[in-house]
C-alpha cells in the first residue's frame, strides 16, 4: 500500500538580504516529503537552516523560491526563481547565447509560473491562513519566549480555540483541562501564570497550545534542547504518546542524531542550507554515507567509559572531503529509500561500500 504524502517541500529556497547587496541563503534547494502519520526528523549543527525550514512551511517567512504542498494544495509558492530564470535569458539572449524566439519562450513560460504561484498564494488568504493554521501546529524552541507572560495558562492554551470562533466558555475551559491532563499537567494550573513553572512545565503548556487544535501535522522546532536532560525524555515520550495516540505527523527539527534516532521513522541531515543525505532511521545509523552525517554520529556520546575514552571524533572539512571541481553534486538515491547529496563518483563510492556492507 502507497504512504499518503501529508506534506511535500520542493526546492524550497529561503534568503535573507545582508546589506544592500549581498544575501544569506539559509535555506538553498531543499525537498522532501513527509508521509501521514510519520515522525521526520531533521537534524543538523545550529545555523544550517533548520528552524528556518521549519517557519517557511508554516508560513512565518515568504518562501524565497520553491513550493510546499499540503494535502495536495500549494501553500507557499516562491517566485524569485521564475523571475531569476526571465533575468537570465535576457542575458543569454543579448550575449548571442540563444534567440530571440527562444527568449521569448523562456519568459512566457516563467511569466505563466508566476501567475500561477501568486494565484495560488492569494488563495490562502487570511480567512483561509485561519484553517492551515489549525491543521499545521508549531511547538517552539524557546519554551519562556513563545509563551505571553501577561496571559494564565487558560488563555494561552484557548486562544486558539477562541481566533477559531468557539464562544461556548465551558466548552473551552473543558476543552482545556483536559488537554492539560493528556500533557501532564492538572486543572489548578490553568490559572496560573508561565513564570510559575518550570522550563519542563512550560514546554508542556506549548504542546498543549498547539494539540488543543487537532492538527494533522505539528512542526516541533528543537522542543527539548532548552530543557535539562531529565526533562528532555519526559518531553520526548509525552511526544511519542501524542503522535501514537492522536495519529500526529511531526516535524522533529534537532541537533542530536541519537534523540531523532530514538523519535524519528526518517532523518534528513542538514548542512550548511542544503540536505545532504536522508533515509530511513535505523538505514542512516547502520549505512552513514556522507562525511558530515558520519561526523555527527561520531559525535555521539556512549554511556561506556571505556568507549567514550576511545571514541574518535571525525571532523568534516568540505574542502578536504570532496572535489567538485569536475562535476557538482546533487541528490542522488543510493539504494532504495536512501538518498545522499554527492557527484558521480561519490556515487558510486557509496554504491560499492553499500555492496559490499550487504555481503
Amino acid at each position: 500500500m502507497e504512504k499518503e504524502v501529508l506534506l511535500s517541500v520542493q526546492n524550497l529556497r529561503q534568503y535573507f538580504k545582508l546589506g544592500k547587496t549581498r544575501e544569506l541563503k539559509a535555506v538553498d534547494d531543499v525537498s522532501f516529503d513527509i508521509y501521514k502519520g510519520e515522525v521526520f526528523g531533521l537534524v543538523g549543527e545550529s545555523g544550517c537552516g533548520k528552524t528556518t525550514t521549519g517557519r517557511s512551511i508554516i508560513r512565518l517567512y515568504d518562501i524565497t523560491g520553491g513550493s510546499v504542498y499540503y494535502k495536495g494544495e500549494r501553500i507557499c509558492a516562491g517566485i524569485r526563481s521564475y523571475k531569476d530564470a526571465i533575468k537570465q535569458a535576457k542575458k543569454d539572449c543579448a550575449d548571442g547565447k540563444i534567440t530571440k524566439d527562444e527568449l521569448a519562450e523562456i519568459v512566457a513560460k516563467n511569466k505563466e509560473e508566476i501567475k500561477k504561484a501568486q494565484a495560488d498564494h492569494s488563495k490562502w488568504s487570511r480567512k483561509k491562513d485561519n484553517n492551515l493554521t489549525n491543521e499545521i501546529q508549531m511547538i517552539f524552541q524557546d519554551p519562556i519566549a513563545s509563551l505571553d507572560p501577561r496571559m494564565t495558562v487558560r488563555d494561552i492554551i484557548a486562544e486558539g480555540l477562541i481566533i477559531k470562533g468557539i464562544k461556548d466558555k465551558d466548552y473551552i475551559d473543558k476543552q482545556v483541562y483536559k488537554i492539560l491532563e493528556t500533557v501532564g499537567l492538572v486543572q489548578e494550573h490553568a490559572s496560573r501564570y508561565p513564570h510559575e513553572f518550570s522550563g519542563g512545565q512550560r514546554q508542556r503548556i506549548g504542546i498543549a497550545r498547539a494539540v488543543i487544535m487537532n492538527p494533522e501535522l505539528i512542526i516541533a522546532d528543537e522542543p527539548i534542547s532548552a530543557l535539562d536532560v531529565s526533562i528532555q525524555a519526559q518531553v520526548i515520550n509525552l511526544l511519542n504518546d501524542l503522535s501514537r495516540e492522536l495519529g500526529l505527523t511531526i516535524l522533529f527539527i534537532a541537533h542530536d542524531l541519537a534523540v531523532v534516532k530514538y523519535f524519528s521513522n526518517r532523518i534528513a541531515v542538514m548542512y550548511f542550507g542544503k540536505i545532504v543525505e536522508l533515509g530511513t532511521s535505523d538505514e542512516l545509523f547502520a549505512h552513514p554515507f556522507h562525511p558530515y552525517t558520519r561526523s555527527l554520529l561520531s559525535a555521539i556520546p556512549l554511556p561506556d567509559p571505556i568507549t567514550e575514552k576511545n571514541r574518535t571524533r571525525i571532523v568534516y572539512n568540505p574542502v578536504m572531503d570532496h572535489d567538485y571541481s569536475k562535476e557538482g553534486p546533487s541528490m542522488r538515491e543510493v539504494y532504495p529509500g536512501h538518498f545522499v547529496y554527492c557527484n558521480t563518483e561519490e556515487f558510486e563510492k557509496y554504491r560499492r561500500e553499500y555492496e559490499e556492507s550487504a555481503k
